[in-house]
Parts: structure tokens; sequence; C-alpha cells
């Protein structure tokens, strides 16, 4: 699917250049194209607070700008949704959130961002400034969390030279997630603009070799969070509950791209699900149960801080932004 905008980011400019990027060599950038990342002169967004026995700290990894495209669909519905929220439909800003737990005893961080893949320009990577803000270095990191394997959840894992950041870190992912991105017959099987991405998960997680843990959604995987299966945007995209005692939260990570639309559409597939239907069934389900709960939500594609909730609003959702 590629986007109307010439200077805009379609799947498959971005698997095209992480197929240029997978040998784990020195990261490319988009020459003659305008980046649609923030400027790297902007500070990392770090927003940190108490979340019961942990403290949380969102960071903003950078800001990528996506097509109407994107969207699976022609219901005029989506454009009324964008235009009454003031949003260009062909400059729909997509943030990309990673967060940080820390306890007493574990220094957890919950996806990695894009890192130093800047093949859209200089404007990613602002996870490691955000860490190092907060006094955490990433050899302090205990625990990386992986929703799934997409690049701009994965990106961090790695330096622009391709060697690992986080040195130290058991590297923990859904099982069905990491046999399917290792996978070498579904690689073949694969279009061109997803072969990149193949062999960037393969490769990425090749290279922390027995750092990395494969586990079975639905048990602990640390003090209070539990992988839950999540599966539609990849086989084993998954959310994570976060029980901090007298507070919960659920990372839903890519349950949804757009608040606006993802919410009161919750049908619309999107260009990187590997299976529109099956994510579509997932967030409904995932949508019901967060807001019968009324549970407090952080999301990788939300607005900045990436924190909400998941309300009820007729036959449909709507999303409230909130803060801990």
């Amino acid at each position: 699917m590629t986007s109307p905008d010439p200077s805009g980011v379609s799947r498959r400019r971005f698997g095209g250049l992480l197929l240029a990027t997978a040998s784990l060599g020195a990261v490319p950038r988009a020459s003659g194209q305008a980046s649609q990342a923030v400027s790297s002169a902007i500070p990392a967004g770090v927003l940190s607070a108490r979340f019961g026995k942990y403290r949380l700290t969102a960071l903003l990894d950078g800001m990528l700008s996506m097509g109407r495209d994107f969207f699976l669909s022609e219901d005029a519905q989506i454009d009324e949704l964008l235009a009454a929220s003031g949003i260009d439909g062909q400059a729909i800003a997509a943030p990309i959130c990673s967060f940080l737990l820390q306890s007493a005893d574990q220094t957890i961080l919950i996806d990695t961002g894009m890192g130093a893949i800047d093949a859209f320009g200089p404007g990613f990577g602002h996870t490691l400034a955000g860490l190092l803000a907060v006094g955490v270095s990433p050899e302090e990191i205990d625990m990386v969390v992986i929703t799934h394997a997409h690049p701009d959840h994965i990106g961090g894992l790695l330096t622009a030279e391709g060697q690992k950041v986080f040195s130290k870190a058991e590297i923990v992912l859904n099982e069905t997630e990491a046999k399917f991105w290792t996978d070498e017959g579904q690689m073949a099987q694969a279009d061109e603009a997803a072969k990149g991405m193949f062999q960037f998960a393969s490769q990425a997680l090749a290279l922390y070799g027995d750092q990395v843990t494969q586990v079975a959604p639905g048990k602990e995987i640390a003090s209070g969070l539990t992988l839950r299966a999540a599966p539609g945007h990849t086989p084993g995209h998954s959310v994570l509950r976060i029980d901090g005692g007298e507070q919960q939260l659920m990372m839903i990570a890519d349950l949804l791209h757009n608040a606006e639309v993802h919410t009161a559409l919750p049908e619309t597939g999107f260009a990187f699900d590997t299976d529109p239907a099956q994510a579509a069934a997932t967030r409904k389900a995932f949508f019901e149960e967060l807001a019968a709960e009324k549970t407090l939500v952080a999301g990788t594609h939300l607005h900045f801080p990436g924190l909400g909730r998941i309300l009820q609003e007729g036959s449909a959702y709507r999303y409230l932004p909130a803060s801990l």
C-alpha cells in the first residue's frame, strides 16, 4: 500500500529500507525525501510518575506521519472523524512510545522504539535519550519486553553499527511472535515490502542469542507483569497487563493505531496487520474488557504520553486521555 503523499511513510518504503539495513551495518537514510519524523533538535518526550509499586515513564521515540490509505476501508466516516478532529488525512501523526517500569527489584523497558533505524530522517531514537534523562543507562535495563517484532518496536535493540544496545537485558517476547519472524518459509512467502522486516527481526533476535526468552502468553513474566496474546496485527502480537498493586494498567501496544479512528470504528483494518479481520476481532474483544473495567491503558501510537481509557459509546468506543 502506497501513501498518496510521496514524502510520507508507506509500507513498501518501510520494508524496502529495512531490507537495506538487514545486514545490521550502518543504517541508511533516505536521500531526496522530506523527513516525516520530528526534528532531532526537539528533546526527548518524557513523562514519569508513580504507578503503584512501580515508577512508570513514557518515552517518545519519534513521530511518524502516515496517509489515510493505511486504514483498509473506504468508509467515509473515517474521513469525517479525521476532519472533525482537525487531522490532515494525508499527514496523520503516529507517535512511537515506549514505556519504562522501575521497581525496587527490576528495571524493565517495554518496546524500544525505532532506535537507529533513521531511514526517514534523524527524528527517531529518542528512547535512549529519555532513559538517560531519568538516570537509566542501557546497561541497567534488566528486561526488555517486546510486544511484537515490527521495527518501530525492536529497532532500538541495535546501535547504528548493528551492535547490542542492552548488553545485560533479558529480551522477552511471545513464542509465536519469535517463531513467525524467524521462520525462513514465512519470509520466503512474504512480499518485498515485508522481507526487510523479517530479515531485521530475525537477525536482531539472533544477535541477542541466549538473552532471548520466548514465553507462552498468560504467564507472569515479572512481578505483576502478564503477557497476553492479542493476535492479528502480527501472529504473536501481545499486550501486557501490569499490576501495580492499587493500580492496574494494560499496555495495549498496536491494538489500535489511531485513537480517533480505531475506537469509533474498531473493525477497520490497518495496512501493517498480518490478518486484518483477526486484528479487528481482537481489538473489539479487548475494548469490551477494557471499557467494562475502565482500565487505564498505555499504547504505542496513542497521543503522547500514550495514557488514557477506552470507554463504551453506543455500539462503539471512544478514547479519553488520562494521567496517572
